[in-house]
Parts: C-alpha cells; structure tokens; sequence
C-alpha cells in the first residue's frame, strides 16, 4: 500500500513541473515583441525599515575553557672533572728595526789645521752620549795667525777658549751650569815701526774673561701647569791696563696656557731681564797703556794731575715685560709691554711696546710677519773688544735703545725656500767706531754715540737639491 501511495505522490509532481514548464514558454512567446518596448526601471512606494530580531544569549559571563601545562621538576647534577694545564711562556724576541740602527755615537773629536800666514786651528770636545738624566761636555779651541806684515810691527793674534758644561734631569725640572774662560792676544800695530821703536809688550792688548751662568727649567707634561724657568750668572772682564769690568745679570720667565671663548689655548706670561755693569780703571796705567810712553812724555808736555785717580761707574737696568700670545684658528698675535728703568751712573725709565702678527696668506705656501718691536740693551765692554780687538781698554758705554717696525713674507714651495724682510729702525745711542783722539800712534780705536733711523731691506734664498746638497743665497 505504502508502495504504490509512493509513486502516485511521484507521479503528481511529475506532471504537475511539466505543465509549468509549459505554461512559461508559452508565455514567453506571446509577449517577447511587446517586452522589448517597456521601460526597465523599478519604482519603490514604501520606505525600507530592516527588522533586527533579538538574539538569543547564551550567558551574561561566558567562560573560556583551555589546558595548562604544568612544567615538570627536573633536577641537574654537576660532573666536576678538572682538566690538567700546563703554562708555557714563549721567548720575546727583541724587535729590530731593519734600515734605521742607531748611529755609533763617539764621545770626543778633534779637528786641527793650518793655514796661510802661519795660522793654526785646533779644536776638542768630550761628551756624554746617550744618557737620559746627566750630560756633561767639555770644549775647547785655539785659534792664532803668527805672520806680520812688513815694514810694521808685530801684528800676530790669539783666541782661546775653554768651556764646561753639565746638565741633570729630573721627572719634572732640569738644572744646568756652565763655566768658561776666555783669552785673547792682540797688537795695535796700526803705527811704521821704523820710526819708533816699541817692544812687542808695550803695544799688545791681553784681555781675560771669566763667567758662569746656571738654568733652573720645568719640564711639565702638562700643558696647563705653570712652566718657568730661572738663569742667573756673573761674567768678569780684565785687562793688561787693570781695565776692569764686572756684570751679574739674572733672567727669568713664567707663563701659563688657558682657554679664551672657548677657542684655542692661549698663552699669558711674564719676563724679567735684570743687567747690573760695573766698570773701573786705574788712571795711573795710561802710562804703560799703548797711548803715551814714558820717553814721549817730556815732548808733549803730558801730566796726569787734572785726571781724576780710579774712576768707578756702574749701570743697571731691569726689563719687566708682560705678554699675550693669542691665537683664533690661522691667526696668531704675541703682545708685550716692556716696563724698563735704569739707575746707576744715571737714572731713566722706558716704556717700549711690542706687537707682532702671524698668519698665512696661502695655507702652507706663503706666511707673513710684522709689526712693531722694542727693547733696550747695554752692550758690554766684552762684546766691543770681540767685535773690534783694536778697541781702547777705557770707554765710556750707554745704553742703547731700540724701536723695529718690519714686516716679513716666508714662503715654502717643494724644495725652495724664500723669504723677504724689510722695515725701519729708530735706534738711540747707536755705537760708532772711531780712532782714539787720546792714542798718540793713532792705532786704536774709541765709539761715539748718535741717534740713527735705519731703512733696510734684506732676503734669504735657499734650494735643495735631491735632500743632498742646498743652494743658498742672502742679501
């Protein structure tokens, strides 16, 4: 029964899909002319409201369920197990530099000569070598002509000199002394001996100088520490003709570097030059001095009671010089004021400026230098009787003062180099040489003071050839 309600149920619904079916072709075929004029558009005549019903909740609080591991306890043992060691040290080798051994240092050499007119030359010197902390040195040297010229007297010379010198170092100063003596033999043959005739010790200039000066220096590392150094001496001149001169000078320099607009370090320190002269003579030796003899005296009707017996005079001066030394990038300026007073023989005080600039024109090729320098200095007896052995035992010495403005172009190209210099001087007191009015053979020589202004201009050239030979040339 259930069989066969089955498939009559089938059967309806078979044909009930087939007439459909059936009925929409046909209708399709009948209106297809009239759809293809109609106006595919929708109108809406009501407003759309979306209905969301309300949904269902579960729980108010719902709850996440998951597993947890739970880590498991292990438990670690240490194997301890010591390991023999052994230390070996290697050998060092000492490291040699291949091409640059150091030089073979000696401590003496000897040089001597001879030239023309019978003139020997002899020179030593003995040092230290290469110790860090003591050096020591001695020097010295002879030089002397033994020919005359005709028809005059003796004209022969001699220079000898002996030097000690020695230095101890120390971490953070170092102090030095030196001890010298000089000789030297001369004649003021400047007269024709045939018509007078004087012996060789009546005519001949002995003078003996004696000195010694010590440096107290620091050596800081520090660029920021105080550095300063102090060097005081004596120096005592004596003649055949009890012309006596003797000098104590004292010198010293402390400076300090700091930091100025936070630019580059600068330099603020201080100088004090101290030069203290005494100068005596016994009038009384004009009579064996080359200017008259005994024999003369009777003919030029000479006496020496209007001359004053053992004159005495003494010059000191000090020079208390500040300076600056500032320096922003290529530019560097040194300043200085030297205040400078003398007492002794005669009392003054000068005021000398300093102002000196440096920079380069063309970055390492070219540099200038200039400005405006002054100082003030008394020559020593001794320097005047280096400078002319002819010179009168018996002078009268002035300080002299100095005021430079130059200005100086150095330029270094390759394996040339140049440099140029000219400016004007205002000099005080500058020293002449003259011939001694009081000498009665006319054979030696006096100064005399005037205030001179000097232009100069002056260069230096030099070319080296291969870092082997240079060329040089000034003018």
């Amino acid at each position: 029964m259930k069989a066969i309600n089955k498939i009559g149920l089938f059967v309806f619904l078979t044909s009930f899909g087939v007439s459909l079916m059936g009925q929409e072709a046909i209708t399709d075929t009948t209106n297809r002319a009239v759809r293809t004029n109609l106006n595919e558009s929708v109108i809406i005549s009501a407003q759309f409201d979306p209905i969301v019903n309300e949904a269902m909740k579960l729980s108010e609080n719902p709850n996440i369920f998951d597993t947890t591991f739970k880590v498991p306890d292990f438990q670690y043992e240490i194997i301890n197990k010591v390991y023999p060691t052994q230390i070996r040290i290697e050998e060092i080798k000492p490291a040699r530099v291949k091409g640059e051994p150091v030089s073979m240092l000696y401590n003496g050499n000897i040089k001597a000569g001879i030239g023309t007119y019978l003139t020997p030359y002899f020179e030593g010197l003995y040092s230290e070598t290469r110790n860090r902390t003591f050096l020591y040195s001695i020097h010295a040297r002879h030089y002397s002509s033994h020919w005359s010229i005709k028809d005059y007297p003796t004209s022969h010379f001699a220079n000898n000199d002996i030097n000690l010198y020695a230095k101890k170092i120390w971490d953070k100063f170092y102090v030095d002394a030196k001890v010298y003596y000089n000789n030297s033999i001369n004649y003021y043959y400047g007269f024709n001996n045939d018509s007078i005739k004087l012996k060789d010790k009546n005519f001949r200039a002995l003078w003996h100088n004696v000195g010694f000066k010590t440096t107290y220096s620091s050596l800081y590392r520090n660029d920021n520490s105080l550095h300063h150094w102090v060097s005081l001496g004596v120096e005592n001149l004596s003649s055949k003709w009890s012309s006596n001169e003797l000098t104590f000078f004292l010198m010293g320099d402390a400076n300090k570097q700091f930091e100025l607009f936070n630019k580059e370090k600068q330099v603020l320190g201080i100088k004090i030059n101290y030069k203290h002269s005494f100068f005596k003579y016994d009038i009384k030796n004009i009579y064996t001095a080359p200017y008259y003899l005994n024999q003369l005296y009777p003919l030029l009707n000479f006496n020496t009671e209007g001359l004053v017996g053992n004159p005495t005079y003494n010059t000191g001066i000090v020079e208390i010089k500040p300076y600056f030394d500032f320096k922003v990038n290529r530019f560097q300026l040194h300043t200085a004021l030297n205040f400078s007073p003398e007492f002794g023989k005669k009392s003054d005080f000068r005021l000398l400026p300093t102002a000196i600039i440096y920079f380069p024109i063309i970055p390492k090729k070219l540099y200038f230098q200039g400005g405006i320098e002054g100082n003030v200095e008394r020559i020593a007896l001794n320097s005047f009787r280096i400078e002319n052995p002819y010179i009168s035992p018996f002078l009268q010495i002035k300080p002299t003062t100095k005021i430079n403005l130059f200005a100086k172009l150095n330029s270094n190209i390759n394996d040339m180099g140049i440099s140029v210099e000219g400016g004007i001087q205002n000099i005080y007191n500058h020293h002449f040489y003259v011939n001694d009015t009081l000498s009665y053979y006319k054979n030696m020589f006096s100064i005399v003071y005037d205030d001179v202004v000097r232009f100069y201009a002056k260069g230096h050239f030099e070319y080296n050839i291969a870092k082997t030979f240079s060329l040089m040339l000034d003018m």
